[in-house]
């Protein structure tokens, strides 16, 4: 063989073989945790990939105001705080060298802090809860072509049933189907984010 074919098929078979050795997105954050933030409730978060094919997701959101004015009385103020959870299980759909299309259910629980304005006192405060159920079709794309492979930017959307209370005696809970962006709108009610990796 010629020495020019033979450096023609060393070359072809180095690129083979990289391209077989070359791993997905999803098969290079296994073990590895996210830290992130999205527009949603529960905005603080952690992706952690159990193996290839799932993740588990946890958020938590929290927001405290003091100085609140509890409505007619005088005057007087207290204390306001909310919080809310998200969990997640992603599970991969398909998998590329820098992008993970998954599935993700996952569940919101949420709580505003607040008065109930027909007896409003200091001690009336009450939570109203909301609880979502979702089933959302994600995807996570990764920075890696620009130099940050360990930085991924991702987004959702979906359907969800809803379960509120608005809190207070004889408040009753109100079930709603929803997508979790009303109008196909991924800005204004869907979940955007991103996930540092390490």
């Amino acid at each position: 063989m010629k020495p020019m074919r033979l450096c023609g098929v060393i070359t072809l078979l180095a690129v083979a073989a990289g391209s077989a050795a070359a791993e997905n997105a999803n098969q290079r954050v296994v073990g590895k945790k996210g830290i992130g933030y999205f527009n949603s409730a529960a905005p603080f978060g952690v992706r952690y990939w159990m193996n290839d094919g799932m993740a588990i997701d946890l958020g938590v959101g929290i927001g405290y105001e003091n100085q609140v004015l509890v409505p007619g009385s005088g005057g007087a103020t207290t204390s306001d705080f909310d919080y809310a959870f998200d969990v997640g299980l992603p599970w991969v759909l398909h998998g590329e060298e820098n992008m993970i299309v998954y599935f993700r259910p996952g569940v919101v629980v949420a709580a505003d802090q607040q008065f109930d304005t027909a007896t409003a006192t200091l001690d009336d405060k009450k939570y109203a809860t909301n609880v979502s159920a979702t089933l959302s079709l994600g995807g996570e794309f990764f920075l890696g072509q620009l130099g940050w492979p360990n930085l991924s930017f991702a987004g959702q959307i979906g359907l969800g049933l809803e379960f509120s209370n608005p809190g207070g005696s004889g408040s009753k809970t109100a079930v709603k189907f929803v997508t979790t962006a009303d109008d196909v709108n991924v800005v204004s009610t869907g979940t955007l984010g991103f996930h540092i990796y390490f």
